[in-house]
């Protein structure tokens, strides 16, 4: 198995679970925040699709460029879906060697480190924001949450 797929199988784990929590948003609740200094939910849950996709699109020494603008009104959901079909694609692209390469990435993250390491630090960043999409959704109403990763 190639280690993209490896990671594929991985992120999928963690995704379906942070696109369950995200059907759970309602309009009503886009702008919900659990504090005065905390992000919106609608900008929660773009921050977190973007990010990894951004990651995907530098691991294929692309420039990073959002599928959606900030102005755009495409309810969360399908965001979500966009969002992981089109990181799934950028992934599944990437050979062993290429995750292997070294990219430059010191102007954000003050060091360069290869493809691989930069998706997995991707996916953690995911990982950490989706236990705060919990507490969002948690805090909108919601008691009926999902396991923190999804098994097939």
């Amino acid at each position: 198995m190639k280690s993209s797929e490896v990671f594929i199988n991985n992120f999928l784990t963690h995704r379906e679970v942070t696109n369950q929590l995200i059907e759970k948003i309602d309009r009503d609740n886009y702008d919900y925040k659990p504090t005065p200094t905390s992000m919106e939910a609608h900008k929660l849950a773009d921050h977190i699709l973007k990010s990894l996709y951004t990651f995907a699109q530098l691991a294929h020494q692309q420039n990073p460029e959002p599928l959606f603008s900030e102005e755009d009104t495409t309810p969360l959901t399908e965001r979500a879906k966009r969002y992981t079909e089109e990181t799934i694609r950028l992934v599944t692209d990437l050979s062993d060697e290429q995750l292997s390469e070294v990219l430059n990435v010191k102007h954000m993250l003050g060091r360069d480190i290869p493809a691989g390491a930069l998706l997995q630090l991707g996916l953690d960043h995911e990982i950490h924001h989706k236990g705060q999409l919990f507490v969002y959704v948690r805090g909108m109403g919601n008691t009926e949450l999902p396991f923190y990763v999804k098994f097939e």
